[in-house]
């Protein structure tokens, strides 16, 4: 165990499954279907779906995860009853799913201990209820976060039968009062397995235009296709010259969502539920061509209707994983289609004036040609996946040990031949650096990708008393962390 020290303060729908659930018809016409809005306390069960065999969230008697809105400076009071068939018919690394769940609060700046978000300890088994009540702290960045379990050994299984759903945190339009106003849409990304038959297979890559060829150095097939709000292919419905918000999480637990909209940048607001303005107050919005969402990003982001004799789609483009890495082709992820402006009920907002947390540029470069304080080291073999050499292990210790109240230079390695996004529970950390070089717009975030063969260094932001208890940090590709790529930090 390495103890750190202070340093400085400052839809073509298809009738199959998603990886486990099975695909929902998209709303009236092929429209985007709505999730169901949910505020505390929530009642969530997870339970098995007799007809297929898989693990699923029931949220008042239907299997859509809700979105959980909650508001900065109260208390997230969720109700978790695991009613999952005591055996399960699913593999989990090789042997039946042992059926434990939990969840886990990702981004969320809140206490790592019971009955908050602890996921070492809390675990519940089939016929057992788990009983959160997470104090989320007034200062909270107002954002898109999002829930999934977090059972080590079942997270990659549960997350693929779409265990996980949002978190809206309110009051981002204090931070970017242009979103005030507008439309918003939620959407979550999910996997789509591909069906196993040849003719089946190529109709749901035709129907996504899923790209064919070879895509970067992967030499795998591709194995899913994505899904917004269950559905293949929706339409995203906008009327001319319309500006809404739009609020997506990839919730895929292995792919990754290179977003881009035709003829169109995206305006974002906020990456990973961190505003830019929250750290910055100078930068409410910034235009972007592209943004790539590894598995657990989010991005939140204005889009303007084109005129009405326009077609345009909101696509994923080629992104190379490496080669020993997934294949993670183009697709289609939705169409944009024209509408009248449509009578939207007006979405709460939040009073008051922002509040902004900003560390000096000297402090910030300070830590930044400071030494790293901790570097990870992803690696893998046949036997397994690893930081530092040491595969996860419930029972261990935590890795390191670090004094709350100081911001960390950390630097994350990534030798292998395959990208690995680097999450770490509590905090967010600015990435400043990729592969040794100088990133030209460091951003705030609580995942990143570090390519394969590359580096990312990053200022850990410690700083905030709340995070003291037991965390994690993983690789975000849920099979990797199943395996043993993760490992625990105490904040003390």
């Amino acid at each position: 165990m390495q103890t750190l020290q202070k340093v400085g303060l400052f839809t073509f729908t298809w009738a199959a499954t998603i990886g486990s659930v099975a695909a929902t018809p998209s709303g009236k016409d092929g429209i985007l279907p709505e999730l169901p809005q949910a505020t505390t306390p929530v009642t969530l069960m997870a339970a098995t779906d007799p007809a297929i065999g898989k693990s699923e969230f029931r949220y008042q008697g239907n299997n859509t995860p809700p979105v959980i809105r909650i508001q900065p400076g109260s208390t997230l009071n969720v109700e978790y009853k695991n009613e999952l068939a005591a055996r399960s018919k699913e593999d989990c690394l090789g042997h039946p799913c042992m059926q434990m769940t939990n969840l886990h609060f990702h981004g969320l700046h809140v206490s790592p201990n019971a009955p908050q978000d602890d996921v070492p300890d809390m675990m519940a088994s089939p016929g057992e209820t788990l009983h959160y009540s997470v104090q989320v702290p007034p200062q909270q960045p107002p954002g898109l976060y999002w829930y999934h379990t977090h059972s080590h050994g079942e997270s990659y299984v549960q997350d693929l039968d779409g265990m996980s759903g949002a978190i809206v945190v309110e009051g981002i339009e204090r931070y970017a009062p242009e979103v005030r106003g507008m439309r918003e849409r939620i959407l979550v990304l999910r996997n789509f397995v591909l069906p196993a038959g040849a003719s089946e297979r190529k109709t749901v890559m035709e129907s996504v235009a899923m790209q064919t060829t070879q895509c970067g150095t992967a030499s795998e097939k591709p194995e899913a296709a994505f899904t917004v709000n269950g559905s293949l292919r929706p339409k995203i419905d906008i009327a001319p010259g319309e500006r809404q918000f739009w609020r997506i999480v990839n919730a895929s637990p292995d792919l990754y969502a290179d977003l881009e909209l035709d003829s169109e940048s995206l305006e974002v607001v906020a990456l990973d539920g961190m505003p830019f303005a929250y750290h910055d107050p100078s930068i409410r919005t910034l235009s972007m061509s592209h943004v790539l969402l590894p598995p657990a990003g989010r991005v939140e982001a204005i889009v303007t209707g084109l005129s009405a004799d326009s077609h345009a789609a909101l696509r994923t483009r080629c992104f190379d994983t490496g080669p020993d890495g997934d294949s993670n082709p183009a697709m289609v992820l939705a169409d944009i289609v024209s509408a009248q402006p449509p009578n939207v009920q007006k979405r709460p907002e939040l009073g008051g004036s922002p509040l902004y947390v900003t560390f000096s540029p000297t402090t910030l470069k300070r830590v930044e040609a400071s030494e790293p304080q901790f570097v990870v080291t992803f690696t893998e073999d046949k036997q397994g996946f690893y930081i530092n050499g040491q595969k996860f292990e419930m029972n261990s210790g935590p890795m390191l040990t670090v004094d709350v109240g100081s911001l960390h230079h950390w630097r994350v390695m990534n030798p292998t031949r395959e990208v690995h996004p680097f999450h770490i529970h509590q905090v967010h950390f600015l990435v400043y650096a990729v592969g040794g070089n100088r990133a030209k717009d460091p951003v705030w975030l609580d995942t990143v990708n570090v390519p394969y063969g590359g580096s990312v260094d990053l200022v850990m932001d410690f700083t905030d008393p709340i995070i003291r208890g037991m965390s994690l940090f993983h690789c975000h590709l849920l099979k990797h962390e199943d395996k043993g790529m993760m490992a625990k930090i105490l904040f003390r």
